[in-house]
This record gives structure tokens, C-alpha cells and sequence, in this order.
């Protein structure tokens, strides 16, 4: 049995501390035994001995208390820590909902990202952690095949705050704006105000106030769109749609496609299928096509990998040729094509 079983909370935490400090894994091993011992939660321990320790660790760096090299130690410990801890937040209950998290270009501090992405994980979602450092692009690239219903941001350095404001406007350029976005990071923490400033949906201070959030924002996340608006995607789709072909078959030509007329005749096919679909108003009636197109394709030399890259380039080229918000919603229409497509490849 530890010899900090009978501590309070508080007390671990600062034993922890003095373990980091002093670069010690195997002493912050007994602490956090010890709070198991006493039968703290895993969530308690990331929420009131890990996360205050590593704002303590960074404050003292500032001060210069604690070297780079005391610093970087730390973090190694913690995150091998939660990395041990990790299949202790198992989900209880699946959800249908996926989070995309990950830190904006030049942050470097995971570790409060990567407890949220616990948090989420053990909340049943199903969560794509991207870690620190992430380009822009590939945060929308992944945002868009993930079909997320939530993306989360960590930018813990104030000079990277106008990163969160490149991120949102790139998945509005993308068509993607209909996706949430939540924040957080000491920036969001001092500034209450700063996540609405940047035009997100909220932010939160530890990663169980972000679930919290999190459902509450996917508990009103938009109705879908109404007849008015699909019958105005329609005419845009029908005025634009030699416009739309012309540029998926450019795309496909760029990326090594030589049958031409081939593909130009399936780009026509998905067409027609998406300006039924959109007048019904229903994006299941698109779901028997893949099958169908599995058996059928095949035949004319298509292969399911090259499928799935050409409905990627229909759907984002319906994003940049149709005027906002009529691409958006004519690609995710065909996104549900190209997660089918997904799922048939993976199986």
C-alpha cells in the first residue's frame, strides 16, 4: 500500500508535483497508485492531478524555475502515464457522434488535448486525435472524410490564437462550416469571451466541461435543410452542372485518370442520382448505388479504390463550383457516398 494513501487530493497533487519536478517517474507512479488506492477516478486524476500539475510545471518554466529539459521530462511522464491509464476510460455506451481533435500549427502542448480525447473516448465517441502541430489542411481534409459531428482545437499559446481563426475559415472555404467548433487552451481560460469572438461554438476549461459541451452542441446542431433551399440546390446543381462535369473530369485527369469518356459517363451518372435525391429531399435514396456500383463497375475496369477517389473529387468539387450554401449541401449528400464507400473498402 502507498504511503500516500491516507493524503487528500490536494496533497497528491502536490506530491505529483514534486515528483515532476524532480523528473521522478517511478515516485509519480505512486502517486497516482495511491490515488487508485483511495479509489479516485481515472477522470479525477487527469482533472485534479495531471492538469494542474502541467499548468504548474509551464508556470514554473516561465519563472525559470524548472529547465527545457525539466519541462519536456515532465510531459514524457504524464503522457506515459495517461497512455498506462488509457484503457481505463473503455466507453460504457457507444454514441453515433465523431470528434476530431487536434492542435493548430506551431502548438506543441498535447497533453490537455489528449485528456480531452480520453474524455470523449470513454463518452463513446469516436474520436480521431491528430496530437500537436497539425497542419490546417490536413485538420479539414479529416474533418471532412471523418463526417465529424464536432471539431476540437487546442492552441495554448496566445501567438497561436489567429491559427483557431485560419481553421475556421478554411472548413468555411471547404463548405464545411456546418460543422461545430470548440476551443480550448489558457488562451480560452483567461478570455471568456475569446471563442465567440472567433466565431466557434464554445469553449471549455477541462475536458469534462468539453463533453458537456459537446452534447449540448450536438443536441442542437441544425435542422437539415428545407424544401425551399433543396429546390433552390437543385437549379444551381442543374444551371452548374456542365460547369461541375468539366471540372470533376479536369480533377480526375490531374490525378492520372485516362479513360475519359469513362469516367465523364459515371461523373454524369452521380449526377442524376444526386438531382433525384435532392428533390426527394432524401439522402437515403443514394444508398443502394454503392453496392450496385461495386458489382456493376468492375466490369468496365473500375476498380472500389478508384470509385471512392472520384466521388471525394465530386464532393469537393460540388463545394467550390456551387455558390454557398448550395455546394455544401449537394456534397454531403455525396459524402454519404463516400463513407458507404468507406465501409465498403474497410469490409
Amino acid at each position: 500500500m502507498s504511503e500516500h494513501i491516507h493524503q487528500p487530493i490536494g496533497e497528491l497533487q502536490s506530491s505529483y508535483l514534486h515528483a515532476l519536478v524532480a523528473g521522478s517517474g517511478r515516485e509519480a507512479d505512486r502517486v497516482v497508485t495511491a490515488a487508485l488506492d483511495l479509489a479516485v477516478t481515472p477522470q479525477q486524476i487527469y482533472l485534479d492531478i495531471f492538469q494542474p500539475t502541467a499548468y504548474q510545471i509551464g508556470q514554473l518554466w516561465q519563472r525559470n524555475k524548472v529547465s527545457v529539459a525539466q519541462e519536456h521530462l515532465a510531459t514524457a511522464i504524464v503522457e506515459r502515464q495517461m497512455g498506462e491509464m488509457h484503457p481505463m476510460f473503455r466507453p460504457k455506451q457507444p454514441r453515433s457522434h465523431t470528434m476530431v481533435l487536434g492542435c493548430v500549427p506551431d502548438e506543441w502542448h498535447r497533453v490537455g488535448l489528449r485528456m480531452v480525447a480520453d474524455f470523449f473516448e470513454a463518452d463513446g465517441w469516436d474520436v480521431h486525435y491528430l496530437g500537436a502541430n497539425v497542419p490546417v489542411k490536413d485538420l479539414v481534409g479529416l474533418a471532412r472524410e471523418s463526417h465529424a459531428d464536432l471539431v476540437g482545437l487546442s492552441a495554448e499559446m496566445i501567438f497561436n490564437v489567429p491559427r483557431v481563426s485560419e481553421f475556421v475559415q478554411a472548413l468555411d472555404q471547404a463548405g464545411l462550416s456546418g460543422i461545430p467548433i470548440i476551443a480550448g487552451g489558457m488562451p480560452f481560460i483567461v478570455q471568456h469571451d475569446l471563442a465567440q469572438a472567433l466565431n466557434l461554438r464554445g469553449s471549455a476549461p477541462n475536458a469534462e466541461q468539453a463533453v458537456r459541451l459537446a452534447h449540448e452542441i450536438v443536441g442542437t446542431r441544425s435542422s437539415p435543410p428545407s424544401p425551399l433551399m433543396l429546390a433552390a440546390t437543385v437549379l444551381a446543381l442543374r444551371a452548374n452542372s456542365e460547369k461541375i462535369l468539366a471540372e470533376a473530369l479536369e480533377r480526375s485527369q490531374v490525378a492520372g485518370d485516362t479513360e475519359i469518356a469513362l469516367i465523364h459517363a459515371g461523373y454524369q451518372y452521380v449526377l442524376r442520382m444526386l438531382d433525384a435525391a435532392l428533390v426527394a429531399g432524401s439522402p437515403e435514396l443514394l444508398d443502394g448505388q454503392i453496392s450496385w456500383a461495386n458489382d456493376r463497375q468492375p466490369h468496365d475496369g473500375i476498380a472500389p479504390e478508384q470509385l471512392f477517389e472520384r466521388l471525394i473529387r465530386m464532393a469537393d468539387t460540388l463545394r467550390e463550383t456551387l455558390p454557398s450554401p448550395h455546394g455544401a449541401i449537394a456534397a454531403s449528400y455525396v459524402d454519404r457516398l463516400v463513407a458507404q464507400q468507406q465501409v465498403y473498402l474497410a469490409g
